[in-house]
């Protein structure tokens, strides 16, 4: 492993578990060359990456600020994260109620996404997640069947991502994702509490292992007040 990446990963975790916290700064770059026993370009490297990523604030002549990243209602586009993984604090109460799993045939939607063929079989899930005992998120995605063998109602419902990465050893890679707000479909109605609103926002995603491979294809919708989304962007130079 490069050595920025090494500091990159150790601080972006110490962001994550809230021993570093939102308006913090960070110590120096020369007291984080002493700590970590590296170059102050490794440092600068590692910096580099987390303001990418959307964990800190690098500010010209000041040390960098922690930003907050991974609170509930914001979904980071830099960063592949579970619900779980977010609420790290357990500042929520966040439960998943599994609605179906299901297997069926490869459809011509499944079979051009994942380039499968006729005779694959996919695992359908259908789920909704309370935060704090409100329904605010309903989940429709698909799994490859060869790929990822034994779901069960009990992986679904606590963690597929710690069943996969943990389990089978998958090595994920990044997700694509698309952002979008439409009407509330009959089964968001019945499964979201959604109050007078008669929209969802949501994200369609399609998940990668580090092999190129297709993991995961599906859509997570959320109630509008309760979502939004961060970027980060830098200006070109």
């Amino acid at each position: 492993m490069k050595k920025y990446i090494e500091v990159y990963q150790d601080i972006k975790k110490k962001i994550e578990k809230g021993e570093l916290k939102t308006g913090e700064e960070l110590v120096s770059e020369t007291e984080l060359c002493e700590q970590y026993s590296y170059s102050k370009d490794t440092i600068r490297k590692a910096l580099s990456l987390l303001e990418m990523n959307g964990y800190i604030q690098k500010i010209k002549g000041k040390n960098s600020t922690v930003l907050g990243h991974g609170r509930m209602k914001n979904n980071f586009l830099g960063s592949i994260q579970t619900s779980e993984e977010l609420n790290r604090d357990n500042k929520y109460s966040i439960k998943n109620k599994l609605i179906s799993l299901e297997v069926i045939p490869a459809t011509t939607k499944l079979i051009e996404i994942f380039s499968s063929n006729s005779k694959k079989k996919f695992y359908k899930i259908k789920r909704s997640r309370s935060i704090d005992g409100e329904n605010l998120e309903f989940d429709i995605f698909y799994f490859d069947k060869n790929l990822v063998p034994n779901l069960t109602a009990e992986i679904v419902t606590k963690s597929t991502y710690e069943y996969l990465e943990n389990t089978l050893k998958l090595k994920i890679s990044h997700s694509r994702r698309e952002i979008f707000f439409r009407h509330a479909t009959e089964e968001e109605k019945k499964y979201m509490d959604l109050q007078n609103f008669n929209m969802v926002a949501v994200i369609k995603s399609i998940t990668y292992l580090s092999n190129g491979s297709i993991l995961q294809y599906g859509t997570t919708s959320y109630r509008p007040d309760k979502f939004s989304f961060i970027s980060i962007a830098k200006r070109a130079k």
